[in-house]
């Protein structure tokens, strides 16, 4: 960069937004994305908003902090147990969404947020069920996870999920 222009045009186009157009987003040669990126927010492209409790349908800007921030969005599972599912039944559920996941573990809502970041988040999520909450962690990869906080509605399972990067 031998002139003030040149550097000048290099550091517009170094901080334009990627999301506005015209950029090509160069795909890492070390890891493929998947369409469980936490960039992505696809998530929940298949929830609709009359499925939605009014509790989960304007949630608060809050975002789970791992090596990336992530929203929580809301997600809803066909599911027809009386009772919130077990990590084996909760599987089920992801596998019928298409999701092939790594190892699912349940996590106490104390072992989520320890420090009582996300009580706003939780507390939404119980009012939009019956049966209280449970939150899995789910394995995407052996840096990525996604977290569900979940509660049972009618005939499915209603909540949100975020995602982390944990390197």
């Amino acid at each position: 960069m031998s002139d003030d222009a040149s550097y000048m045009s290099f550091l517009n186009r170094a901080n334009a937004d990627p999301k506005a157009g015209g950029h090509e987003q160069a795909n890492s040669t070390s890891e493929s994305r998947t369409k469980f990126d936490p960039t992505n927010t696809s998530s929940s492209s298949d929830v609709s908003s009359e499925t939605l409790p009014a509790s989960l349908k304007s949630l608060p800007d809050i975002t789970y902090t791992s090596d990336t921030d992530s929203p929580f969005e809301p997600v809803v599972f066909s599911y027809s147990g009386s009772k919130l599912p077990s990590v084996s039944d909760f599987e089920k559920c992801l596998s019928h969404k298409g999701h092939t996941s790594g190892s699912v573990e349940e996590l106490s809502t104390q072992g989520f947020d320890p420090r009582n970041q996300y009580q706003d988040i939780i507390a939404r999520v119980e009012q939009a069920g019956s049966g209280g909450v449970k939150v899995f962690r789910v394995e995407v990869s052996r840096t990525r996870a996604e977290y569900y906080i979940l509660t049972l509605g009618e005939r499915k399972l209603i909540g949100v999920v975020t995602k982390a990067v944990e390197s």
